[in-house]
């Protein structure tokens, strides 16, 4: 059952914790003792590698083909709270950077540090892994999460995301987007009731992206596709993906029947009315990649879960951008959530327009005021930016520019309802 708007009383609730949803309400930000996700700090992560060249180090960990396995350096990490001035320490933890096409000249790499990578008794607050996201283009470092937010807002599980500031051999390396790692059990004990469902990553970049074709009956031929994560076997993935697989390829007729029965279709649509209103033009829906499936024991039907959202709040790619068929110059928006927009378009045009109420340019450009508030004494220290001469405020103003055309673009499309 998807989670919708909050009553007013909760709104209450929400200033005086605050937080962005209602803890247990889809995805929470969580409330204000959340050592983590109290998302009005910015804690500090001081990472400490041994040798003078840390970068050089990392760089040649980087392997020559992008899609194969990484390699970690051993690093110490200090987590420094500003909330209560604590400050916890690990020893021995997974440092390397992160990403593939991220690792272009001219952006700041982001890096993951794994807690278990040598130590497989540690995690940091339940979490195994964190990711501290690079520029990837995105001069604001807001965009992350600002569609995380939306998201959460609309009632799609999506992942929390904060800031740090980052020191690595006490230099001060600026601020980075910290979003919570989607791809692993840690999240679904945060934001599910039952962890034991199958649980896939749709990654697009190395293992393809999600086309639901019908591959045939042996699970070897979906594992890269969709790969399993958090315990998930191929025997679980014979049951949940090909069934899935199989009932995308029936004709309209057959379709409507049966993916209600695989597909928590009610959270599809606001998934990807989600994606539209934003606009991302590489997620779920426009590009058939950046997400998960988790099959809810709950309700026995897969729910679809983001991630990878720095490309939110923008149009530049866009090869078209209609809410039928949103999708980048690089790829085709899937057949199947094509489809499904289709064959439940009065449902879908009324979820783009609850999406749209939802993430009001008014709205949005609150929330990017208060974040940009307590972020901008961090950035302002921030050494990539002025060693590139790269604007912050003038990122954080492309963010702005595009909510006014945009939400009028689909409030317009959807109110006509005309696929």
């Amino acid at each position: 059952m998807r989670i919708g708007l909050a009553p007013l009383w909760a709104s209450v609730l929400l200033a005086a914790w605050g937080c962005d949803t209602l803890p247990g309400a889809g995805s929470p930000t969580g409330p204000a003792d959340d050592d983590v996700w109290d998302d009005r700090y910015v804690p500090v992560v001081r990472l400490t590698v041994d040798g003078a060249d840390w970068a050089a180090q990392l760089k040649a960990l980087i392997p020559a083909e992008e899609c194969e396995d990484r390699a970690y350096l051993a690093a110490a990490l200090t987590y420094e709270n500003p909330r209560t001035g604590e400050s916890e320490d690990y020893a021995n933890v997974g440092l390397r950077y992160r990403g593939h096409s991220a690792l272009s000249e001219g952006q700041r790499w982001g890096f993951k540090v794994s807690f278990n990578e040598f130590d497989t008794a540690q995690n940091f607050h339940e979490l195994h892994n964190i990711n501290l996201m690079g520029t990837e283009g995105d001069y604001s470092l807001l965009r992350e999460r600002l569609a995380q937010w939306v998201m959460r807002g609309a009632g799609v599980p999506a992942p929390r995301v904060g800031h740090v500031q980052l020191y690595i051999n006490d230099e001060y390396q600026g601020v980075f987007p910290f979003p919570e790692e989607a791809d692993d059990d840690p999240f679904l004990d945060a934001h599910f009731a039952d962890d034991s469902g199958g649980f896939y990553k749709i990654e697009g970049y190395c293992g393809g992206t999600a086309d639901f074709e019908d591959e045939g009956d042996d699970p070897d031929r979906y594992d890269a596709k969709y790969a399993p994560k958090a315990d998930t076997t191929l025997e679980q993935l014979a049951a949940d993906i090909i069934p899935l697989v199989k009932c995308a390829n029936e004709d309209d007729a057959g379709l409507v029947d049966c993916l209600p029965a695989h597909a928590n279709v009610e959270e599809w649509l606001t998934e990807m009315a989600v994606d539209m209103v934003l606009p991302d033009v590489d997620g779920f829906a426009g590009a058939g990649q950046n997400f998960l499936l988790y099959d809810d024991p709950a309700t026995g039907t897969f729910v679809a879960i983001p991630w990878d959202k720095d490309q939110a709040f923008s149009t530049t790619a866009a090869e078209s951008e209609s809410i039928w068929d949103l999708h980048p110059a690089w790829a085709s928006s899937p057949e199947l959530t094509q489809r499904v927009r289709v064959l439940w378009k009065d449902d879908y045009c009324a979820e783009v327009l609850r999406v749209a109420e939802i993430a009001s340019p008014s709205a949005v450009r609150e929330e990017l005021a208060r974040v940009q508030g307590y972020l901008t004494e961090p950035v302002s220290r921030d050494p990539w930016y002025a060693e590139t001469g790269t604007s912050w405020s003038g990122g954080v103003g492309a963010v702005s520019s595009v909510l006014d055309a945009r939400h009028d673009a689909v409030v317009a499309e959807a109110t006509a309802c005309d696929p």
